[in-house]
């Protein structure tokens, strides 16, 4: 396989870019082996037309109810049988749409207003708002192809196995944590909108258990249709209890290893479905325990299989007692079961953070999954990086190493060993706020130096590293956060990632500069200088409420809620923020602004999008952006969905259905006629109502009113003493935009 890391800007991924590295930094100590993936993730065209799809079936059902809500006696059998059918095609659309696009599947989901407009007979077929309670587990899948790499999520409850996706940011949980979940429940799928609709009741420690010896049982397994031994027990033996052993020894300072046994290999029948590793799990316990092992004795557990359809490399929950990973037979080498066995400790990836020309920007990043080449939660079988380390107490915790973390003003030297040294008392790394002193810190800069030692020996060829120093940007609050930095964006190289000595940094976000004094195999020194507050302007951060789709009508106005922080450094002045959007031609928007904000504030302003009259029945998409009035080149941008139903239902009557004449010429009394006018179910406001009353002799009496917020309007009709006796008969027609419709009635005057 030919490896060029000088293509920096293509995405890294778990299995090539790991030959990759071990081929250009390791000299071949360690490499994955090359399958070509099996399972496939959706194409984005192909994902696309799965949720074109759930809008249009939607935007039907929509109508189907409308239908349903306007037939006579003898046409409701026949609309209620349309209105159920569209409801079963939505719904097997929208559990694809589920799996494929959680977060399209929350815009096209319908309201509650919405769904409580179905009749019994639809109901089994619609999305239902609930909350499940029970223990989460998460599962990352790791691929060679990044496209398909992701996590797996699912809430064991008292009443079954549900799936869990989320629309936005899953929640910062580890397996065996118990929580509730708010949600929106199709069959055994439970769509959440984020990870702030996960409460935690019991919370699974992220990192238990990750000091002293770790007792694994790693059991081998194979199928009847396959009962392929690729290397010994006494080979996985060695493998587990010797190479990895020794390697995690090494990275924790001495205070880590891995203990237990290797059972099988055990031959069982495949699964009925293809790559099912939980039937994997069950299968292979099942045959330890009959082996004579006893379960209860291990506090990690790893299977390793044939590939049977899986594309994955391997594959683990995040956390959880005990741990449980997968490894592909075929993977099973130090790279894959020390990334894997990782996540079993509760770690995320390390990634990496393509600025393009900058080593570190407030926008225009992209972050690639596996990017750090430096670890072996990235793509290479070196060390953690002093991040990862420091979540598993492994760097600045009891007898562990420390790490200095700065307190964000003046100037001064720092001295760091290598984070491969064995342990002593010396600090392995810095730890940068990236603000100044007058904030507090979300993300830090770590600065670490790597040198070739141990199991990192193979490093000794990269000069950038032996003559500089690291940086990962990382968040301790968010596990998931471990980013490989580029000191040297002007090339297209990651091997070259390091800062060389009397090289600076200067952080644009906090101003702080960072220079190596001095970079040596014995240790490093590192200067680290803090300007005094000054204002560089940072983009907003914008968003909108409500989430997910709102439904309306033609003509009709939408009002969001534009929640703004101002992200500015404390040297900055306070400012206001002006909010606008991008809508559809023929709408328009208020483009409000937010009252003055200071550094680190938020303020609220409302948004109003009003749709064109003449808009057809459609998902629309309007862009909002926040803009500092005072430096209008620092901007957000947030989007929301508008459905729009081009019609209208009519319901008018009276508030009497007969009413008597006044007995003196000089009084009158009045018929109360209210009419509500809806859309799809929700009420519209604004709507043109005219009321048409015809007495028994033909004369015709127009009323007008328009319907408020609740969608109803209310007019009067004037009955006196002359008034006629006999049966009105009264015509509401309603109208706004290019929608109209009308309704009858009638009443009695005596």
């Amino acid at each position: 396989m030919h490896c060029n890391l000088q293509q920096r800007r293509r995405p890294a991924t778990f299995g090539t870019l790991v030959l990759c590295t071990a081929v250009v930094l390791l000299t071949g100590t360690d490499s994955f082996a090359h399958a070509p993936p099996i399972d496939k993730a959706q194409p984005s065209d192909v994902a696309r037309a799965v949720a074109q799809q759930a809008q249009a079936l939607t935007l039907t059902l929509l109508d189907a109810a409308q239908q349903l809500s306007a037939a006579s006696t003898g046409n409701r059998g026949k609309a209620m049988a349309n209105l159920v059918a569209a409801a079963r095609n939505r719904h097997d659309a929208m559990l694809a749409l589920v799996a494929s696009d959680p977060a399209e599947a929350y815009n096209v989901a319908l309201p509650a207003a919405l769904r409580s407009q179905f009749p019994a007979e639809a109901g089994p077929f619609v999305e239902e708002e609930t909350t499940e309670e029970g223990d989460i587990e998460v599962a990352h899948v790791d691929y060679e192809d990044p496209s398909l790499d992701h996590y797996e999520y699912a809430l064991n409850t008292a009443h079954g196995r549900l799936s869990l996706h989320f629309a936005n940011e899953a929640p910062d949980v580890v397996t065996g944590s118990h929580v509730r979940v708010h949600g929106l429940r199709i069959d055994s799928a439970l769509l959440a909108a984020s990870g702030s609709d996960v409460a935690v009741t019991t919370k699974a420690a992220a990192l238990q258990n990750t000091l002293g010896p770790q007792k694994t049982l790693t059991i081998l397994v194979n199928y009847t249709t396959n009962p392929v031994q690729p290397f010994t027990v006494a080979s996985a033996q060695s493998m587990m209890f010797t190479t990895v052993s020794n390697y995690w020894y090494e990275n924790s300072y001495q205070q880590t290893t891995l203990t237990g046994d290797v059972a099988g290999w055990f031959t069982i029948t495949p699964s009925s479905t293809t790559c099912d590793y939980t039937y994997v799990e069950s299968k292979a316990k099942s045959a330890a325990q009959a082996a004579g092992y006893n379960l209860s004795g291990y506090s990690r557990f790893l299977y390793v299989m044939p590939s049977s359809g899986c594309g994955w490399a391997g594959l683990s929950y995040v956390g959880g007692t005990p741990s449980r990973s997968w490894v592909i037979s075929g993977y099973f080498r130090l790279s894959t079961i020390a990334h894997e066995l990782g996540h079993g400790l509760g770690l995320y990836h390390s990634h990496s953070l393509d600025c393009g020309s900058a080593s570190i920007a407030a926008s225009g990043c992209t972050k690639s999954e596996y990017g750090d080449v430096f670890d072996v939660m990235g793509t290479a079988a070196t060390h953690y990086n002093a991040y990862q380390k420091e979540r598993l107490g492994w760097l600045n915790g009891g007898v562990s190493p420390p790490i200095i973390t700065l307190a964000g003003t003046g100037s001064a030297n720092y001295s760091i060993s290598p984070v491969e040294k064995a342990r002593d008392a010396s600090p392995r790394a810095l730890k940068i706020p990236r603000v100044a002193s007058c904030g507090t810190a979300s993300d830090y800069l770590y600065v670490e130096s790597r040198q070739a030692i141990g199991f990192d020996s193979a490093l000794a060829s990269n000069a950038s590293l032996m003559s500089g120093v690291l940086f990962h940007d990382a968040t301790p609050s968010t596990p998931d956060s471990s980013y490989l930095l580029d000191m040297t964006p002007a090339t297209a190289a990651w091997a070259d990632a390091a800062l060389g000595a009397g090289v600076s940094f200067t952080d644009p976000g906090s101003g702080v500069v960072v220079t190596p004094v001095s970079v040596g195999s014995s240790g490093s020194t590192v200067n680290v200088s803090y300007p005094p507050a000054a204002c560089t302007h940072a983009a907003p951060t914008i968003t909108l409420t409500p989430t997910g789709t709102e439904y309306t009508s033609a003509g009709a106005t939408t009002t969001f809620t534009a929640t703004v922080k101002n992200n500015d450094p404390c040297g900055c002045p306070s400012a206001p923020f002006n909010v606008s959007a991008v809508v559809p031609a023929g709408w328009t928007a208020s483009n409000p602004q937010t009252a003055s904000l200071a550094p680190g504030a938020s303020g609220t302003a409302p948004l109003g999008i009003t749709a064109s009259g003449s808009a057809t029945a459609a998902y629309y998409t309007v862009t909002s952006t926040a803009a500092n009035a005072t430096a209008s080149a620092y901007s957000a941008s947030a989007s929301a969905t508008i459905a729009v139903m081009t019609s209208l239902s009519v319901g008018s009557a009276s508030d009497k259905s007969s009413y008597v004449r006044p007995t003196h010429g000089n009084q009158t009394i009045y018929a109360t006629i209210t009419t509500t006018v809806k859309s799809g179910g929700l009420p519209v406001s604004g709507a043109a109502v005219t009321v048409n009353v015809r007495d028994p002799k033909g004369n015709t009496t127009v009323l007008s009113a328009s319907t408020g917020s609740n969608g109803v309007a209310i007019a009067s009709f004037p009955i006196k003493s002359k008034s006629i006796a006999g049966t009105y008969a009264a015509t509401a027609s309603a109208k706004l935009g290019s929608m109209a419709n009308s309704a009858s009635f009638g009443f009695v005057v005596q």
